[in-house]
């Protein structure tokens, strides 16, 4: 990159920089109340002017619920673009919010919560399955607050001044975010040495890096990431998800009993094994709350016949 162009992209850079937290400076302004309308509002009028993305969802929803029609698919479309929009307020409030108005907001499901958590503790570290559901940023800060802090994983992003503001607000509360360049052996190190580690595996990955599950019954190709984990280190892994209760901005911390990953004789069989039976939480939790997951992500982009069902 040239000098000329350096500088364009550092200017480019702080101006985008500039406007988000000039949004989420008004976002913490205001009350919280006023804060979900105005930018849930704003979500909602984004999904209905955007098409691309509108395409992708519906792609998406007609692979999820066959049996459902397209006003429907629409409605949960634009319901998921509000629920963003109040994903950025939460992020703007977790910027300064007391940890003790936090825990307040977020508390465990009953019978799907801190017990299951607690069993699987019980024989050392534990491997969190989580996906994008929900303001899945709070997850690992309510249960730090509440339990214990876990290492994560993310994609830096692209813009340097909001990768270095995200982690600053991912680590608050004692998380650690691990770098994504030698993730794998960072997070064996954490897990062997007693501390949770957290993965995600709802998005759709490159066909080297994944295997080739069934998601809402199609080929989706998926990071194998906590199942090799799982295997090994032996830790029991819990899939973990944030979901929202009828109160807006409160929330349920969802953990399912802890599983527990056996080896078998064929290595690959044995991830995609796992794999797909971790991918099954994932969809459970998508169908109890439709509106609350990423229909915009091309999903079931990678397929082995290399066929674009969003073509």
């Amino acid at each position: 990159m040239g000098r000329a162009s350096s500088r364009r992209k550092n200017l480019e850079d702080w101006a985008v920089y500039g406007f988000f937290r000039a949004l989420t400076w008004m976002a913490g302004l205001v009350p919280p109340s006023s804060a979900y309308r105005f930018f849930g509002g704003l979500g909602q009028w984004i999904a209905r002017h955007d098409a691309k993305h509108r395409h992708i969802a519906l792609v998406n929803l007609r692979i999820a619920f066959p049996e459902a029609d397209d006003a429907w698919r629409i409605e949960v479309f634009e319901r998921s673009y509000r629920h963003l929009g109040e994903h950025f307020v939460e992020l703007a409030r977790l910027a300064k919010e007391p940890a003790e108005r936090l825990i307040e907001r977020i508390s465990y499901e009953p019978n799907r919560g801190l017990e299951n958590y607690e069993e699987a503790r019980k024989h050392g570290a534990v491997l969190f399955v989580t996906a994008h559901v929900s303001a899945w940023e709070l997850l690992p800060q309510g249960h730090a607050l509440r339990a214990r802090p876990l290492h994560f994983v993310v994609r830096p992003l692209d813009n340097p001044l909001l990768d270095q503001w995200a982690t600053k607000l991912r680590e608050r509360f004692g998380n650690r975010v691990l770098p994504k360049q030698g993730a794998v052996r960072g997070m064996l190190a954490r897990l062997r040495s007693g501390e949770d580690v957290g993965v995600l595996i709802d998005q759709n990955v490159q066909a080297k890096e994944g295997v080739f599950i069934e998601m809402f019954g199609h080929v989706a190709c998926t990071t194998p990431a906590a199942a090799a984990l799982a295997l090994k280190t032996g830790c029991l892994a819990v899939p973990a998800f944030l979901v929202p209760t009828a109160q807006v901005g409160h929330y349920h911390i969802r953990f399912y009993p802890p599983v527990k990953v056996k080896d078998g004789a064929d290595r690959e069989a044995t991830l995609r094994y796992w794999t797909q039976e971790f991918t099954g939480f994932v969809e459970h939790v998508i169908r109890d709350f439709p509106h609350c997951w990423l229909w915009g992500h091309r999903r079931f982009l990678t397929q082995p016949d290399g066929v674009n069902p969003y073509a």
